[in-house]
């Protein structure tokens, strides 16, 4: 099993690294930078395939490509509490994460949803 090791971060140059090898084979990769997160998000593959915007309920339902439905409410990101129904729903999903095109402050990405979950379901606090 072929075995990488790189100084790359991100997520979409990982992936560019998997993706030089045959889909059958196994790579084990390693990134001296990636965080748990990331390179659990690599690994497995996981990308948000969809995301709902239910300004009567203020939820937001982020829908990862293994089937599991992360809520957060509208009112949790900076900006989108007072948008617009069309400021809303204008937004591009990039797989890693979501940006609001009129409203920037507001993007989220897919390891934060992860890390902010994971905070909620183990009740830990970051002072």
């Amino acid at each position: 099993m072929p075995t990488v090791i790189t100084d790359k971060t991100d997520i979409k140059s990982i992936e560019e690294i998997l993706a030089s090898f045959k889909d059958n084979d196994q790579v084990d990769i390693y990134s001296s930078e990636m965080s748990p997160i990331e390179t659990a998000i690599v690994f497995n593959g996981l990308k948000i395939s969809n995301v709902i915007i239910q300004k009567e309920n203020n939820s937001i339902l982020f829908i990862l490509n293994n089937g599991t439905v992360l809520q957060r409410q509208i009112s949790q990101f900076r900006g989108l509490a007072t948008a617009s129904p069309k400021q809303l729903s204008n937004f591009e999903n990039m797989g890693d994460g979501v940006l609001w095109a009129e409203i920037p402050l507001a993007d989220t990405s897919l390891k934060s949803l992860i890390q902010e979950e994971l905070l909620q379901k183990f009740k830990l606090q970051i002072v």
